[in-house]
């Protein structure tokens, strides 16, 4: 627990002494405008775990641990924490000026309560490669158990007690970086139902509250005075400006309206990088772009053949070479290569020729049953974005210069809510996905395919005994290289199935001013406002 303490206190110290200096002229307000990608679908954190939402989740709410400016886990509502030693047994001490935006004060009894919330069976049901470690999760978001068993107790008013299945070495990131875990303001809930995570009702604990979302235009957040450390915010006020469009998002960053954006778009890539290195925010990142087959129909269902023969057709080396241009590596396997502590897996063609790739393609393409007297005909489904549709021209033309006259493929672009139904309803043949980590652990990747399971997680509908028993073990074993040898063989068990495409594991594009300080380089490009200021 010391050590613990010592952490946090070393989180809070380094805190302070980036933000030294950072304060605005007296009566100036410092405003950060920052591009996000896209409308919200919600800011309610348990129902979602997009992108685009956790940007402003960040900002909005704490739980109980966080993750500071370089992605190591610090102190949030907790002060300090305990392990036991079969790792299993978590004791949070909450710090005593936690509280919401409102100046309600945060006890035990919200913590268990938000944790409760998040795994109940209507909100829950997507909770399964994160929050569901805690033990008895999984019953209660199947239905078999009732909500009062969760592994989260409070033994006193700011005492926290989570006990979890197996143990998990990565807890405390998962915590860290997870939506599900971070508390929901119960009255308020309760109070608005499900119309509660609105400007005007929301109730949070981060480092700013909600005080405007114009559909379309933008959600402004301002500095939460109730805080616990709101002396070391930096900032007064950020504004997200929904904008998908990157080539748009880049013209207002010329045009010094906003200080980020999220990405760059792909055609732009190579004249941003030459024109302005110091904006240019070009990292590795711990993510995976893909395509999954929708296993539960045809044409994919059953036919190993065909799905083996698609990925074999598609050139990695020149789609990232010649298409996303932005440090972006060719992805032979699903975990990306930044995970600490694992040995990549790969499909069993990676590494050989590309023209000996496409001669087999062929051939198990017309294995499958598929020529020019009897086309394939489908549709890769992706949300409508310029870097989206360059990645998909160049797939589809790569199948197409593959199979010639023996396919009839069809790229289908949607707005994003659309997306995100159809993807619910798997209601697509081929549908564009990407993963983040929140943590450097390869099952953040790998349980995304359980076969328990759902979209927009296991979009394929991917179901293999031997995976799921290999997590399983992997799960149940407290030896690290045991462990990892056990995810590793998953892996290459998953990927002989090929339920999913992958094309490339992810580096950040983006713009950032150099008037804006504190953003530093971790793994999973998150930069919360709170580690941020404005230099004047």
């Amino acid at each position: 627990m010391a050590a613990a303490i010592a952490r946090t206190l070393m989180g809070v110290v380094l805190c302070a002494l980036v933000l030294a200096g950072a304060t605005s002229p007296a009566g100036a307000e410092s405003v950060l405008r920052r591009g996000n990608g896209g409308e919200p679908t919600t800011l309610d954190p348990h129902r979602t775990d997009g992108r685009i939402e956790s940007n402003i989740l960040r900002d909005l709410f704490e739980g109980l641990v966080t993750a500071g400016a370089d992605g190591r886990v610090i102190g949030g509502v907790a002060e300090s924490w305990d392990v036991s030693d079969d790792g299993l047994r978590y004791t949070f001490k909450l710090r005593g000026d936690a509280g919401w935006s409102n100046g309600d004060a945060i006890t035990s009894a919200d913590i268990v309560y938000s944790f409760r919330r998040a795994v109940a069976a209507e909100i829950g049901r997507d909770a399964g490669i994160g929050i569901a470690i805690i033990d008895k999760a999984e019953e209660i978001i199947g239905g078999k158990a009732p909500i009062d068993q969760l592994g989260v107790a409070a033994t006193d008013p700011t005492t926290v007690v989570i006990t979890l299945r197996n143990p998990a070495p990565y807890f405390l990131a998962l915590l860290s970086a997870d939506n599900k875990a971070l508390p929901v303001h119960r009255a308020t809930v309760e109070k608005y139902g499900n119309d509660w995570a609105v400007a005007g009702r929301l109730i949070g604990n981060g480092a700013y509250r909600l005080v405007e979302w114009v559909p379309g235009k933008q959600i402004s957040l301002l500095r939460n005075t109730n805080f616990h450390h709101v002396g070391q915010v930096g900032i007064d006020r950020v504004i997200y400006y929904p904008i998908s469009n990157p080539i748009e998002e880049q013209k207002l960053f010329q045009a010094g309206e906003l200080d980020t954006t999220v990405e760059v778009a792909q055609q732009q890539v190579k004249w941003v990088s030459l024109t302005q290195p110091a904006e240019f925010w070009n990292r590795p990142q711990l993510g995976t772009y893909y395509y999954a087959l929708n296993l539960m129909a045809e044409p994919f269902r059953g036919n190993l053949k065909l799905r083996q023969a698609l990925t074999m057709a598609v050139n990695r080396e020149a789609l990232v070479n010649k298409v996303t241009r932005a440090g972006e590596a060719p992805a032979y396997g699903f975990v990306p290569p930044t995970v600490p502590g694992y040995r990549q897996q790969t499909m069993a063609f990676a590494g050989q020729p590309q023209e000996q790739n496409v001669v087999r393609a062929r051939r198990l393409f017309a294995e499958a049953g598929y020529g020019p007297s009897n086309p394939l005909r489908i549709e890769v489904l992706f949300n409508a974005s310029e870097n989206n549709q360059a990645v998909a021209d160049g797939v589809l033309s790569m199948w197409r210069e593959a199979f010639g006259n023996g396919i009839v493929v069809t790229a289908v672009s949607t707005e994003r809510g659309e997306y995100f139904k159809r993807r619910a309803n798997r209601d697509f043949q081929v549908v564009r996905a990407a993963w983040f980590g929140d943590y450097g652990d390869p099952t953040v990747f790998l349980s995304l395919l359980r076969s328990s399971a759902r979209p927009p997680r296991n979009d394929a509908g991917y179901k293999s005994a031997k995976f799921d028993e290999l997590l399983a073990k992997a799960a149940a074993n407290n030896d690290v290289a045991e462990r990892a040898d056990l995810l590793q063989q998953a892996e290459k068990a998953m990927l002989e199935d090929v339920p999913l495409i992958p094309l490339y594991h992810f580096a950040t594009k983006s713009l950032v001013s150099q008037r804006i300080k504190g953003w530093v380089f971790n793994i999973r490009d998150v930069h919360p406002t709170r580690f941020l200021w404005v230099e004047k």
